[in-house]
């Protein structure tokens, strides 16, 4: 994943901000570790995709390791996308910047997913959620990682700016769609907050548009596979039947042949 200047990071921030998340809000690294938070961010805004019991807190890299795995088998792939191991790696260590730039990512793999129809398990859209995250995952919303502090590259919480600005656990929570990603090139628009829609449509829709193709063309390349493994198998069905006729005509002549005696 690409690094990001410091104005992604800030907006990036900023999003993150306004999703009401069960822990307090101190070191971006460290709090999205063990990806029960990654699971809250989804969750926000397509709950019927996420089941927040199967995750825990976790300090051990482990457990830390097992929950970012079925967040990948469970919740990434319904999105349409997964990520590889040396980036779970480096997310469940904390090492800096990996989580920014997976959540940069995810913003555009859940426009996308919007975009497609966001169709959920059971066949109903994928819908936000309105207010807190689901039961069970109490809402905090003490200082943020952008807003009414300042964030260093690792995603320290820093003390207010004194700038008079509305702290974050202030401000209202986010709105049901989720946020669009950046425009073509992987930077935002000029102008453009990640919530406000501030990016190029037409260089969203030709990416969408794109990656549905590669979708669809390894989909085609899939189902071509299947159909020849089973000719392979029909082939050799139809050989053991034709032993089978072969024995069984052979055990007849026998018969007919033992009843002449």
């Amino acid at each position: 994943m690409a690094q990001l200047s410091d104005s992604e990071l800030q907006k990036l921030y900023t999003w993150i901000d306004e999703i009401p998340l069960s822990r307090p809000k101190r070191n971006i690294s460290r709090d999205f570790a063990d990806g029960v938070l990654v699971a809250e961010v989804v969750s926000h805004y397509f709950p019927r995709i996420v089941q927040l019991h199967n995750y825990s807190a976790a300090n051990s890299t482990p457990q830390k390791l097992y929950n970012w795995n079925t967040l990948n088998g469970k919740v990434l792939k319904k999105l349409g996308w997964q990520i590889g191991k040396e980036d779970i790696g480096d997310i469940a260590v904390g090492k800096a910047n990996a989580i920014e730039r997976f959540l940069h990512a995810l913003q555009f793999k859940m426009a996308r997913f919007r975009a497609q129809g966001g169709t959920a398990p059971g066949g109903a859209p994928g819908q936000a959620q309105q207010g807190a995250p689901q039961a069970g995952r109490p809402a905090a919303r003490p200082q943020g990682y952008g807003g009414g502090g300042s964030v260093s590259g690792a995603g320290t919480l820093a003390a207010g700016d004194g700038s008079g600005r509305q702290p974050a656990a202030a401000q209202p929570a986010a709105a049901a769609a989720p946020p669009p990603p950046p425009a073509a090139g992987g930077h935002p628009a000029a102008g453009g907050h990640p919530l406000a829609g501030g990016y190029d449509r037409e260089a969203l829709q030709r990416e969408v548009d794109e990656e549905i193709l590669v979708e669809k063309e390894q989909a085609i390349s899939e189902l071509r596979e299947a159909v020849e493994i089973l000719e392979l198998k029909v082939g050799k069905l139809e050989q053991l039947v034709r032993l089978k006729d072969a024995k069984i005509l052979k055990l007849q002549q026998q018969v007919a042949g033992g009843g002449g005696d």
